[in-house]
């Protein structure tokens, strides 16, 4: 039998070269798509070691993300944790994985982690909503 996949859509910090893509290794790069929604910066905070991205499914904007196939649970379970996703208490959970239709990508719908938190602690808005190449300026801006 062979099991289910799990597409996960990554916008953010498990995107290839980011500092978190070591979690996807070893799992079945798709290709990329887009979603529709808001792309907000989390900065970099004393709570917070590092900034990064924080979606809202709203609006007309739209996010570019990369598209896995995970096949295994136990990995869908990892990033849960790394994205503070809580099944028990998702009213409670900085972030809640969802099911969201992908546009222009290799599949129709993929999970996705939405951000549950406060507003307040959101940053500027990445309008292009392409974390990785808003980093890229950011790091040229810095030079």
């Amino acid at each position: 039998m062979t099991p289910t996949p799990i597409v996960l859509a990554v916008y953010g910090t498990l995107r290839r070269g980011e500092s978190n893509d070591s979690l996807l290794s070893g799992t079945d790069y798709l290709g990329e798509g887009r979603i529709i929604g808001r792309m907000r910066e989390m900065p970099r905070t004393t709570a917070r070691e590092y900034a990064y991205p924080s979606l809202v499914l709203d609006g007309s904007d739209e996010v570019v993300v990369e598209l896995y196939d995970l096949i295994d649970p136990d990995l869908l379970a990892a990033v849960d944790r790394l994205e503070a996703f809580d099944s028990a208490d998702v009213a409670g959970s900085e972030y809640v994985r969802t099911i969201v239709d992908v546009v222009d990508g290799p599949v129709a719908s993929a999970w996705v982690y939405a951000y549950n938190g406060p507003l307040e602690a959101m940053g500027e808005t990445i309008a292009d909503g392409d974390w990785v190449a808003h980093r890229a300026r950011s790091s040229a801006e810095r030079v």
